[in-house]
């Protein structure tokens, strides 16, 4: 397993690869730790405008890694919540960026999957992609994912997928929203490349504003603080257009 962050376009674009391939691409909070660290590094670069993160492999997300589940056995219910707040904390700080990240989904998102692609800004999905959530199989309740799924999709829906009845299909995860796009898989880097170089066009400041715009307005319900960073590009847009022009 290992998470690497590469520079490209004088900085603006730092692609972030996270290759656990091996294992379907799941997670332990060593290796959750692991890929949020390297995205907040990358995000604090000054020339950042645009995150790529590329999930190796054929699936995009396997889950938690199931090994972890059998040191469970006999914790207080306490301790394991906590830990379960731990990786929704984690995930927070994906959303919590100033700058978008966009990502390809392909093949399997599996549980905790589903918690990984509510926190990225700009997912891609190809038609092959489908959403799973197997914990009710194993006896659990989903936590954190169980919480985002119901905040994303109808209710009937939310019942389906919880309970392991049914898998959403990459057409259902962009009519709920959960996706931006869906294309064929053969298309699927070309178009998330083509994603890429329209918002390298966009001025870094800007993008970031548009973060701020659409997290806060979420996090908020209200256009309060949109007003403001509104303003803010807008006066440092009309400086530099009369700098321009004298």
């Amino acid at each position: 397993m290992a998470t690497t962050l590469t520079p490209q376009h004088d900085g603006r674009l730092m692609r972030v690869r996270y290759d656990n391939a091996a294992r379907g691409n799941c997670f332990d909070h060593a290796t959750l730790r692991e890929l949020v660290e390297s995205l907040e590094a990358a995000a604090a670069t000054d020339t950042c405008v645009i995150i790529q993160l590329e999930m190796a492999g054929r699936n995009f997300c396997g889950g938690w890694d199931t090994a972890e589940f059998a040191g469970l056995a006999g914790r207080p219910p306490d301790v394991i919540a906590a830990g379960l707040r731990d990786s929704d904390l984690a995930l927070r700080r994906v959303r919590r960026l100033p700058v978008p990240i966009v990502t390809a989904v392909r093949g399997h998102v599996i549980g905790f999957g589903a918690g990984l692609l509510g926190a990225v800004h700009l997912p891609i999905a190809a038609t092959d992609a489908r959403l799973s959530l197997p914990e009710a199989r194993y006896g659990f309740a989903p936590a954190g994912v169980g919480h985002t799924i119901t905040q994303a999709v109808p209710r009937p829906h939310a019942y389906h997928l919880l309970t392991g009845a049914a898998t959403a299909t990459a057409a259902q995860l962009l009519d709920w929203g959960m996706v931006a796009r869906v294309v064929a898989g053969e298309d699927l880097d070309r178009e998330v490349d083509a994603l890429v170089e329209t918002l390298l066009a966009v001025p870094a400041q800007t993008l970031r504003a548009v973060v701020e715009v659409v997290e806060s307005s979420l996090a908020t319900a209200s256009p309060d603080h949109a007003y403001d960073v509104s303003a803010r590009t807008i006066v440092a847009g009309v400086t530099a257009t009369s700098g321009t022009s004298g």
